[in-house]
C-alpha cells in the first residue's frame, strides 16, 4: 500500500492592487529607504539648533539692568537658536548668588548673562567665580550704545591647552552658527618667538602650528601682538569691532590672579563671556 502523500502548501501571491491587512502593531506606512539620503544636509545653524535642543540662556537681571542684560541674552539666543529665561529672585545678596547658581545647574541652562559690577566683590563676580557654566558679564551701557548682534567674537588664548579646551565647545557652537571667530595671542618678552622680527614665512609656519594645537575644530583668523595681554585684548576688541570677548579663566580672584580677565571685564564696553577652565 503506497505511503500517503502530504499535500503541499501553496502560498498565494497577493493580487496586484490588493491591500493586505497589516499585522497588529505594524505601521501602515511603507518605509522610504531613500528618504534619509534625499534629505538635504543640515546647515550650520540647524546643526547648532539640534545640538542645543530646548535649552536656554539665563538672563539674571534686576529692574535697573533688565534692558542691557535682556538685549545681550536675546542676541546670544538668536545665534544659538535657544530661548531666554529671565531670573532675578527677590532675595538679599547673601542668598541671591546661591539661587542663581542653583538655576544655572539645571540641565537646560547653557550659560548665564549678568550685569557688570564696579566692585570686585560684587554680585556678578560672586556668580561667575562659582558657576560651572559660562557667564557673560555685560557693561551697563552696552545695550544703550546699539542693539547687540553677535557676529564676531574675540577669543584671547594664552598658548596653553587649558585655556583652549575651556572655550573650545562654546566657541564651536557659535562658529557652527556662522559667527566669525578671531583668536588673539599676545607674546611677552619671555615667550616672543624668534620669527617676530624675521621673514613672513616663519610667522606663517608658527601660525599653522598654533592653529593645529589650539584651534583644531574651528576655522579662525589669528591676530598676534606683543606686550601686555590686558591692554591688547581691549584694543583688538575695539579695532576688530568684536561683539563679544570669550575668555577661559581659573575663577580665582585673589591678588595677582586673573589680571587679563579683570581688565577686560572692567575696562571694555563689550560683553565678556567668562568660561571656567576644565577641571584637571
Amino acid at each position: 500500500m503506497p505511503w500517503p502523500v502530504r499535500p503541499v502548501a501553496h502560498h498565494r501571491r497577493p493580487c496586484p492592487g490588493r491591500r493586505r491587512r497589516p499585522a497588529a502593531g505594524v505601521s501602515r506606512r511603507a518605509p522610504n529607504p531613500a528618504g534619509d539620503r534625499c534629505r538635504p544636509a543640515p546647515t550650520g545653524r540647524e546643526t547648532s539648533r539640534r545640538r542645543m535642543g530646548m535649552r536656554k540662556v539665563l538672563a539674571v537681571a534686576g529692574p535697573e539692568s533688565a534692558s542691557a542684560v535682556a538685549a545681550v541674552a536675546q542676541a546670544v539666543a538668536d545665534v544659538l537658536q535657544i530661548t531666554v529665561s529671565r531670573f532675578d529672585p527677590p532675595l538679599p545678596d547673601s542668598q541671591h548668588a546661591t539661587a542663581v547658581l542653583d538655576e544655572l545647574e539645571q540641565p537646560d541652562a547653557v550659560l548665564g548673562v549678568v550685569i557688570r559690577d564696579t566692585a570686585a566683590s560684587g554680585r556678578s563676580w560672586r556668580i561667575a567665580s562659582r558657576s560651572a557654566k559660562p557667564m557673560i558679564v555685560v557693561p551697563p551701557a552696552s545695550a544703550a550704545a546699539r542693539p547687540p548682534v553677535i557676529s564676531r567674537i574675540l577669543v584671547p588664548l594664552d598658548g596653553t591647552l587649558e585655556s583652549a579646551s575651556a572655550v573650545s565647545e562654546t566657541i564651536g557652537l557659535f562658529a557652527s552658527a556662522g559667527v566669525e571667530i578671531v583668536v588673539l595671542h599676545v607674546f611677552d618678552e619671555t615667550t616672543a618667538p624668534r620669527f617676530w622680527d624675521q621673514a613672513a614665512h616663519a610667522r606663517r609656519s608658527w601660525e599653522r602650528e598654533f592653529r593645529a594645537r589650539f584651534c583644531t575644530h574651528v576655522d579662525v583668523r589669528i591676530e598676534l601682538r606683543s606686550g601686555e595681554p590686558g591692554e591688547h585684548v581691549i584694543q583688538v576688541a575695539a579695532d576688530e569691532h568684536a561683539d563679544l570677548i570669550a575668555l577661559g579663566w581659573s575663577q580665582r580672584l585673589e591678588a595677582g590672579r586673573a589680571r587679563t580677565v579683570r581688565s577686560a571685564v572692567q575696562e571694555t564696553e563689550v560683553p565678556v563671556m567668562l568660561v571656567p577652565l576644565c577641571p584637571t
